[in-house]
Formats: C-alpha cells, sequence, structure tokens
C-alpha cells in the first residue's frame, strides 16, 4: 500500500523501484519486503542492486526476519561489505 511505498521510497528505493518491488511476492505482509531490502541495504547494495537481487530471488522475501539477518551477519563476517 501507501505506507510501504513511501518506507521504500525512505530507504533510498525510487518510485518505480519501490514499485517493482511491491510486485514481488504480493501477497507477502509488507515487514517481509522491508525487512529483505533493508538487510541488503546494510549490506551495502544500492537499491537497484539489492531490487536486481530480489527479483532473481524473489524467495529471500519469504525467509524469516531473523533468517535473513543471520545470513546477511554472516556475509559481512565473510568479507562483503560496501557492495563487494
Amino acid at each position: 500500500g501507501c505506507g510501504e511505498l513511501a518506507a521504500l521510497r525512505a530507504m533510498g528505493f525510487s518510485q518505480e523501484q519501490a514499485r517493482r518491488l511491491l510486485a514481488l511476492q504480493p501477497r507477502l505482509g509488507p515487514e517481509h519486503r522491508e525487512a529483505a531490502a533493508a538487510q541488503l541495504l546494510l549490506l551495502g547494495l544500492s537499491a537497484e542492486a539489492a531490487l536486481a537481487l530480489l527479483e532473481r530471488s524473489p524467495a529471500l522475501l519469504r525467509l524469516p526476519t531473523e533468517r535473513l539477518r543471520e545470513r546477511a551477519e554472516e556475509l559481512r563476517r565473510l568479507g562483503l561489505d560496501g557492495g563487494r
């Protein structure tokens, strides 16, 4: 909805990117999309790179938030930071 669109825009997604993200897994609650996007952005990915990853692997959106956070933390430990 509008609130989710505004939240994604506040994270740095453009209007068009936010709409594309909202179209992924439309039955999921907004917290899943926002949590997944937030974790990818925290890894240093750009909004476009995060969206591209979620479009290629929409199953990431179905992961429980805590599991997603654990995976992101593991990637940081392995040296993925700043999108590298």
